[in-house]
């Protein structure tokens, strides 16, 4: 493997991305495979709350120079595993390019990937483009994601715009959606939507408001987040 390397092995040792994969494939079997609760009275539906992610100018510059501080630190763990892989010591070529980068992962959850998957590098002997190595990282993206998980309270929003899209269209009143929903998969959302920025759950939320009327509901959820869990971590091509 030395002298050269390629996407594909950038992809195994960042394999943290298939634990984002993760998420999105229990939400469908979650959603899709679960019946309905019947309701006894259609109820109305309400009005989608406030957006918990609203930010300010001020905070929005807060968190984009967070965003490029932990891409930093991801292209700074990028680098070393080139560096490993092709035995040179003169940088990565694409370091510059891997900084200018943005993805759909919130500062915290890249930040926290980054720095254990570089930790993980430099205790790891030997070749990182191995199953054991692959194990490590994927354990830094899970411990991330777990770490960043959106408090209950904080889904509410979510919760309201794709119930009030269910109500709107007849499928299921408000508040059995919203009972059937956060017990069922609550979990999952909180730790997917727990990982995204605010232009990554703004993505979420506006998707969950397109929802199709009378659709199967676990894939349409799937489709929202995947898109945006695949693009947590930027990954040279």
């Amino acid at each position: 493997m030395k002298g050269t390397i390629h996407e594909r092995s950038f992809r195994a040792a960042a394999s943290m991305l298939g634990a984002a994969s993760l998420i999105s494939a229990a939400l469908a079997s979650g959603c899709g495979g679960a019946s309905t609760p019947a309701a006894s009275v259609k109820a109305p539906a309400r009005p989608a709350q406030a957006s918990s992610d609203g930010q300010g100018a001020q905070g929005a510059s807060v968190e984009l120079r967070e965003q490029r501080e932990a891409q930093r630190a991801w292209c700074v763990y990028l680098e070393e595993l080139y560096q490993r892989a092709t035995d040179q010591a003169k940088g990565w070529p694409k370091f510059d390019q891997c900084t200018q980068m943005t993805t759909m992962a919130s500062p915290k959850m890249l930040r926290a990937t980054s720095e254990c998957s570089l930790a993980a590098l430099r205790r790891f002997d030997g070749d990182p483009f191995t199953a054991a190595y692959a194990e490590e990282v994927s354990r830094c993206g899970s411990e991330a994601m777990t770490a960043t998980t959106l408090p209950r309270a904080d889904l509410a929003p979510y919760m309201a715009v794709l119930c009030g899209r269910l109500a709107g269209c007849g499928d299921l009143d408000y508040d059995t959606c919203r009972q059937s929903l956060e017990e069922g998969l609550g979990p999952q959302l909180e730790r997917a939507i727990g990982a995204m920025n605010s232009r990554g759950r703004h993505a979420v939320r506006a998707c969950f408001g397109k929802l199709a009327c009378g659709g199967d509901l676990g894939p349409q959820i799937s489709a929202c987040l995947e898109p945006i869990m695949d693009d947590l971590l930027w990954l040279p091509g």
